[in-house]
């Protein structure tokens, strides 16, 4: 019996301090909550190398297809062929002069034998005062053609160069240059005639003679390097996939074997922290943290797997592919890149506090023109219609100008950032094509390079977003470890006795209790005693006070103060089990769970045979409704299983408590009003339960107050009056007053 159903509802506080120390040892707090989540990825330590080597993996095949990118974009512009001596750019050109000029006597003279030059021709060439670019065109000529000849012979092979060059004796260096389709070769030439540091495609020509595409006179209709590049980037778009799928998949794997374990620590937890028994009426904050926190722990994890480990190694590798194809472009990218995103930010934040301020005015104006449109009694009472004209005019040409603001700068926003973007990229363009001009870029790697610096973008911005979801994980699992650091208030010690069976009294010595999270007393100084075999009610106004007593006797809390004895043995000194074995409760909170009727009813518990349980049934009148569902004892109930009556759910939920024989019964009674038919069924259950046992009950009938021999009258944490129901009513004001608001009604249709 009681005014209505109180809440309380806790919260885990973090202590608020606006001082600097004081937020950076909270995030330091939060980061190594955060930290401890990620140890428990180390249960799967196989899942989660094979997630990080399926990250790097799957980079470095995003690598590799910007190189065949780069083959591909080559081969389109040069269609296999080495260039002569006016297709090299300044830089070969340059490279060309500076290599024939560093030559000794021996090295001019080993490239100018196969030429039979005349004596007077050789002495006039190897002068080392006759600079490269002094010399006769068709001596420049041959000298480049001797030059990319040997380029050929000593970085690829003699197989390779005789492909490219045939011996002519009516040319001057005796050599003929094919126009035709030499595949990777031609690039073998123009890389080291640029004189790059180190370039790996003389090996990879030297190591894939299907790039050669063989010399001939009319040109393949499939040539053998185009078909294979085509295959290559087959393979590794493929091989690509696969590793992101299975980065993805070890990820979850990792991930889900450690939020289970999380779980798993919650739930244990939760069942030996006794406070929470009783916070909102139920475990609130564990359901709180077991649900919604460790659901975004788990985000937070895969993301840390899947972005903040792997990204940040993708965009390494691009950036270090974008530098060996050119640094300075590389760099000036870069700087670009970040003095857009800044003052992309800057704008976007001014012109977001600028359309908010127009809202904001805007909707000012709105409520004025509202309230014009309201006054209609008084404008026409006072004849006010003119001058609320104009104040209506004047108002809706403000809110039109606010608009107009509100959506300049909507519409300048997007233009803006785009024409910084579009700055940005032509500059680079220009940029990148000067230095194509002068050799230092070549088209398939300015093609290759933007890719490359395009897409850093999904790599950059997915890691961005990702810290969001890394953020509320860090602050749920700094939540969760606090949880699970908080002492067990509820524990069994060494030693303890088995408990008989209640034969004489239980007995509550002076008990106080107090919720240790919110401090508050819901028991103060409790003391009374239950006969063995008595019937007694517990009555307040306060659902969490009642509870509190309740959970006391099976241990779910413990008293702050006092102790409470069944046949003189102090609950905190016998074992739980044979204690928790005694007492059977049926509150309202725990009717029935996700399972069988069955499990429902047997608690899972392979003791209990399905006759033994079909009997409590019978015994609670369950049996006869339970027949009727689709498979009987089997039909799953709870919220994802067969819904039942909430007086079904109750004959459940005694039938449970029937079945285990206990000497003390706790039970909780519906609050709301139920048909006579089935109160007429409980009444049966109990008559026939009942005798013999000690009961406690929670009522909410006028019938079972009337049958109790005792009942508590608790208010604000303390018993106030004891007695029978007849005697309450005359003695309590209390009593009185809350048997009225319950009862009154029932009362005058009796």
């Amino acid at each position: 019996m009681s005014l209505g159903k109180s809440e309380a509802i806790s919260h885990l506080n973090v202590p608020f301090d606006v001082g600097e120390g004081a937020v950076e040892k909270a995030e330091q707090r939060t980061e190594s909550a955060f930290s401890k989540a990620c140890t428990y990825l180390n249960y799967n330590k196989t899942a989660r190398r094979i997630s990080l080597l399926a990250a790097i993996g799957s980079g470095l095949m995003g690598i590799l297809m910007l190189c065949v990118l780069w083959l591909f974009v080559d081969y389109l512009v040069w269609h296999g062929r080495v260039p002569d001596l006016h297709e090299l750019s300044p830089r070969q050109r340059d490279w060309l002069a500076r290599t024939w000029e560093r030559l000794d006597y021996e090295g001019k003279s080993a490239l100018l034998n196969p030429m039979d030059l005349s004596p007077q021709e050789k002495t006039r060439l190897t002068d080392p005062k006759l600079t490269f670019e002094a010399l006769p065109r068709p001596d420049q000529e041959a000298l480049w053609e001797r030059m990319a000849h040997q380029i050929l012979s000593e970085r690829i092979g003699p197989e390779a160069a005789e492909q490219v060059f045939r011996e002519d004796r009516k040319t001057r260096s005796k050599l003929a240059l094919n126009d035709g389709d030499n595949g990777i070769l031609s690039l073998v030439v123009r890389e080291v005639a640029t004189d790059r540091l180190w370039t790996p495609v003389p090996m990879l020509a030297s190591w894939n003679v299907w790039m050669w595409n063989g010399y001939t006179e009319t040109p393949a209709l499939f040539p053998s390097f185009l078909n294979g590049l085509l295959l290559l980037a087959i393979i590794l778009a493929l091989a690509w996939v696969l590793l992101m799928v299975l980065n993805r998949e070890m990820a979850a794997v990792a991930t889900i074997e450690a939020t289970n374990r999380l779980r798993r620590a919650v739930y244990h937890h939760t069942f030996r922290l006794g406070t929470l028994a009783i916070r909102a009426l139920g475990p609130s904050e564990a359901v709180s943290l077991l649900t919604r926190h460790v659901e975004a722990v788990h985000d937070a994890l895969y993301t840390y797997l899947t972005v903040s480990c792997c990204e940040p190694i993708l965009i390494g590798m691009l950036l270090v592919f974008s530098f060996l194809i050119n640094p300075l472009l590389s760099i000036a990218f870069l700087l670009f890149a970040i003095v857009i995103w800044l003052l992309g930010n800057r704008l976007l934040a001014s012109i977001r506090k600028q359309v908010q301020q127009a809202n904001d005015i805007a909707a000012e104006r709105l409520t004025i023109i509202r309230e014009s449109l309201m006054l209609m009694r008084l404008v026409k009472s006072y004849q006010m219609e003119q001058f609320n004209q104009v104040r209506m005019e004047r108002q809706l040409a403000r809110y039109a100008e606010t608009q107009r603001v509100r959506h300049r700068g909507e519409s300048l926003g997007q233009p803006v950032l785009l024409l910084l973007v579009g700055l940005g990229l032509f500059v680079l363009l220009y940029v990148a094509t000067l230095m194509s001009l002068y050799g230092y870029l070549t088209a398939a790697g300015v093609a290759v390079l933007v890719t490359t610096l395009v897409c850093l973008y999904r790599p950059t911005a997915s890691w961005l977003e990702s810290r969001k979801l890394l953020r509320r994980g860090r602050e749920a699992a700094e939540l969760i470890f606090n949880f699970l650091e908080r002492k067990s208030e509820v524990g069994q010690v060494v030693g303890a006795e088995f408990l008989p069976p209640l034969s004489s009294q239980i007995e509550f010595d002076d008990v106080t209790l107090r919720d240790a999270a919110s401090n508050r007393t819901l028991l103060e100084n409790v003391t009374l005693t239950i006969k063995a075999g008595e019937r007694v009610g517990l009555v307040g106004a306060d659902e969490l006070e009642k509870h509190a007593f309740v959970y006391l006797l099976p241990r779910l809390l413990d008293p702050t103060s006092g102790e409470i004895r069944i046949d003189d043995h102090n609950l905190r000194w016998v074992t739980l089990d044979s204690l928790r074995t005694q007492i059977g409760m049926v509150m309202m909170q725990n009717l029935v769970f996700h399972d069988t009727v069955r499990n429902n009813i047997g608690c899972g518990d392979s003791l209990y045979t399905l006759p033994q349980i079909i009997e409590a049934a019978k015994i609670a009148h369950a049996h006869q409704f339970i027949q009727k569902l689709p498979q009987g004892y089997e039909t799953p109930l709870g919220e994802l299983g067969h819904s039942l009556s909430l007086s079904e759910q109750y004959r459940i939920a005694l039938a449970r408590a029937i079945l285990r024989d206990p000497a003390l019964l706790i039970i909780e009674e519906p609050d709301t009003d139920l048909d006579d038919a089935t109160k007429d069924l409980i009444d049966d259950t109990m008559s026939r339960v009942l005798p013999g046992r000690t009961v406690i009950f929670l009522p909410h009938r006028i019938s079972t107050l009337k049958t109790c021999s005792r009942i508590y009258l608790i208010n604000r944490g303390r018993v106030v009056a004891s007695g029978t129901h007849k005697e309450l009513l005359s003695t309590s004001k209390l009593y009185r007053h809350l048997h009225y608001l319950e009862f009154n009604q029932m009362d005058e249709e009796s």
